[in-house]
C-alpha cells in the first residue's frame, strides 16, 4: 500500500480521470471535458470507514481507482493501478507529490498496447 495522507483528493480525482481511457461500451458515456472540481468533490467522502475516494467508470472512462482509510485514520493507495501502466501511476502519484517505487508487472490488468496484444494473441 502507498501513503497518500494528506494529499489533495479533489486533484488526485482529477489527474486520474485524465490518465484513464473509455473501455468497452464507455464510448456510449464518454465526455472528452476535464473531471470538474464538482464532480470530483462529490465522489470523495471523507466520513467513509473505507474507502474516501471510490473512482470505478466515469463518463465512460475505466478510472479503477480507490483511496482507502486505514484503521489508524491514515490514507492509502493499492500499489498498482488496474488497467494502467506504471507509468501512468508514477504520473498520477508525482501529479500530487506521492513519492513511490512504482514498478507493477504488466499483465493481464495492464491496458497498455504490448500487453493487450500479448494477452490477445492468447
Amino acid at each position: 500500500m502507498i501513503d497518500c495522507t494528506g494529499i489533495d483528493l479533489v486533484r488526485l480525482a482529477q489527474e486520474a480521470y485524465r490518465l484513464s481511457v473509455t473501455q468497452g461500451l464507455g464510448f456510449l458515456h464518454f465526455t472528452p471535458a476535464p473531471l470538474s472540481v464538482e464532480e470530483a468533490e462529490a465522489l470523495i467522502n471523507l466520513e467513509s470507514r473505507i474507502a474516501v475516494l471510490d473512482m470505478d467508470y466515469i463518463h465512460g472512462r475505466a478510472v479503477k481507482l480507490h483511496v482507502r482509510k486505514n484503521e489508524d485514520g491514515t490514507l492509502s493507495l493499492p500499489d498498482s493501478w488496474y488497467d494502467h501502466t506504471d507509468g501512468q501511476y508514477r504520473e498520477l502519484l508525482q501529479s500530487v507529490g506521492v513519492e513511490a517505487d512504482i514498478s507493477a508487472e504488466h499483465g493481464c490488468g495492464c491496458n497498455c498496447e504490448s500487453c493487450r496484444l500479448t494477452y490477445m494473441k492468447g
